[in-house]
């Protein structure tokens, strides 16, 4: 039997002090991708000082989805309404 090395431990020891909480995986399909766009004035690319929320926030508000517990995936980007260049997850918009 090998032994454990010393980084296992500190790993083992983090893990078991933490709470483990499920996470929800969505996929968005481009009916409800469409839906969330009709909510992006615009993104940080073309508007780089009133983007300030990232576009998982729609996603959360068109899902119904808790955000404390919920990853997506996009079936493909966005767009922003305004330059027409791609929105993902994480990148910040401005709400319509």
């Amino acid at each position: 039997m090998r032994p454990v090395p010393n980084w296992a431990h500190k790993c083992l020891a983090i893990s078991s002090t933490q709470h483990l909480k499920q996470q929800n995986v969505v996929l968005i399909n481009v009916a409800t991708l469409h839906e969330a766009e009709r909510l992006i004035e615009s993104c940080e690319q073309c508007n780089p000082e009133g983007a300030e929320i990232p576009f998982d926030n729609i996603l959360d508000r068109v899902t119904g989805s808790d955000p404390s517990v919920t990853d997506y995936i996009l079936e493909q980007a966005a767009k922003c309404p305004n330059c027409r260049r791609e929105i993902l997850e994480k990148t910040l918009i401005e709400p319509a």
